[in-house]
C-alpha cells in the first residue's frame, strides 16, 4: 500500500511524537511505500534549508520536508507562525504526491486533521485520524488559546477530521472517553498505546550523565517543557524542599515554557534545579535512568486531552514515577496496577514534595 503521513515532527527531530513516528515508518517501509510529509526541527540546525519543498529519505521511507519558520515557541503568535507555514506547505506537497491508499493524519499542527479528510475526498482514499493532542479541548483547558474565533476554527476542523476518519486512533482509555463524548462511533475508534524499545532504553547502572549528580536524590523530567505540563508546581515542590541538601531538580527537554522555568528558578535563587536540552536519543537510556524518581505532570483537566508517552521510556529504564494527574487518567491506573509509581493531584505540591 502507499501510505502518506501528515504530521510537523519527524526524524531527526527529537521530539517525542517525531521518534515514535520515526520507528512506525521504518517498520511499516519493509511492507509499503511510505511517504512523510515533515517541517523543519526545532533542533538540530539547519534542518529544512533548501528550498519551500526538498526530497530526502530516511531508509526506505521518502521523506518530503517544507521550509518552515523557528520562532521563539514562548510565544504565541510566534508559534502560531511556525505551525501555519509548516501546514501550508504541507497541503502543497500533499495535493502534489499523488494518490495514497492511506493517508495518516496527526495533530501537529492540529489542523492536520481536516487536511486529511480533504485527501480523502480529493483522492478517493482511506483517512486514518491518528489523535495525539485533543483539540482545541487541550488548548483551552490549559489557558494556552482564549481566542474564540481560533478555538472555534479548531472545533470546526476537528468535527471534520472525526466525520470523515475511516479510524481514529488515540493513546489511552481515557482518551477513547473523551472522543465518544464528542459522539464519534465506537466501532470506528481503535486504542494503540505508544511503547518503548527495550533494545535500545533499558537501566543503566553507571554514565557520564549521572555520574555529574553525585549521591544526590534526582528527580527528572523529562520531555516537553511546555503549556500542557504543569511545572510550575515542580518548581513550587523545589523550593519547599530547598534545604534539602540530598534532593536535586533536573529537567530535560525544550520547549515554549522553558525560559519562564528558568527566569522563576533564578528570581527565587533555587540551587537545587537544573536544566538541560534534550539529550540524542542514543543517550535516552542513560538521561533516563539517571533519576531516582521521575515527573510527569498534567494541568488539572487534562487527562484524555493528553496521554503522556514518557512513561513507557521511564518504565524500560526501570525507574519508578510520580504523576501528577487526575485519578482516571491511564497513567494514573498504571501506577496503581502495577505498583511502579505514586499518583498525586495535580497542583498539589505539598504532595508532591511529600512523595519526594
Amino acid at each position: 500500500m502507499k501510505l502518506l503521513f501528515l504530521n510537523r515532527s519527524f526524524w531527526p527531530d527529537l521530539e517525542a511524537t517525531g521518534q515514535f513516528l520515526t520507528e512506525l515508518c521504518e517498520d511499516l517501509s519493509s511492507e509499503h511505500e511510505v511517504t512523510f510529509i515533515a517541517g523543519p526541527s526545532y533542533h538540530v540546525n539547519g534542518n529544512g534549508r533548501g528550498g519551500l519543498l526538498r526530497r530526502e529519505s530516511r531508509g526506505r521511507v521518502s521523506i518530503i520536508r517544507t521550509w518552515g519558520t523557528r520562532l521563539p515557541k514562548r510565544l504565541l503568535a510566534a508559534r502560531l507562525l511556525n505551525l501555519g507555514t509548516y501546514f501550508g506547505l504541507a497541503t502543497v506537497a500533499a495535493f502534489a504526491a499523488g494518490r495514497p491508499d492511506v493517508v495518516i493524519g496527526e495533530t501537529d499542527p492540529p489542523l492536520l486533521g481536516a487536511l486529511g479528510a480533504a485527501l480523502k475526498r480529493r483522492f478517493r482514499c482511506r483517512f486514518v485520524y491518528n489523535v495525539r493532542d485533543l483539540f482545541p479541548d487541550i488548548a483551552e483547558a490549559t489557558g494556552a488559546m482564549r481566542s474564540r474565533p481560533m478555538l472555534w476554527l479548531l472545533e470546526v476542523a476537528n468535527r471534520f477530521a472525526f466525520q470523515h476518519a475511516d479510524l481514529v486512533l488515540v493513546l489511552g482509555e481515557d482518551m477513547r472517553e473523551r472522543i465518544l463524548a464528542k459522539g464519534v462511533p465506537a466501532e470506528r475508534i481503535r486504542v494503540v498505546p505508544d511503547w518503548v524499545d527495550c533494545r535500545q532504553v533499558s537501566p543503566v547502572a553507571t554514565s557520564p550523565f549521572r555520574a555529574q549528580f553525585g549521591d544526590r536524590f534526582v528527580v527528572m523530567y523529562s520531555g516537553n517543557l511546555g503549556l500542557s505540563q504543569q511545572l510550575d508546581s515542580v518548581i513550587e515542590a523545589a523550593e519547599e524542599l530547598r534545604d534539602d541538601a540530598r534532593i536535586l531538580f533536573v529537567l530535560v527537554g525544550e520547549g515554549a515554557r522553558k525560559q519562564w522555568l528558568m527566569d522563576r528558578v533564578r528570581e527565587r535563587g533555587l540551587t537545587n534545579v537544573r536544566f538541560f536540552p534534550y539529550q540524542p536519543k542514543e543517550k535516552l537510556a542513560e538521561s533516563l535512568s539517571a533519576a531516582d524518581l521521575h515527573l510527569i505532570p498534567l494541568a488539572q483537566g487534562a487527562a484524555g486531552l493528553i496521554v503522556p508517552s514518557k512513561i513507557y521510556g521511564i518504565l524500560g529504564a526501570g525507574r519508578p514515577f510520580v504523576a501528577m494527574l487526575d485519578e482516571s487518567s491511564d497513567v494514573a491506573r498504571i501506577a496503581r496496577q502495577h505498583g511502579v509509581g505514586f499518583v498525586v493531584p495535580p497542583g498539589n505540591v505539598r504532595a508532591l514534595a511529600a512523595v519526594v
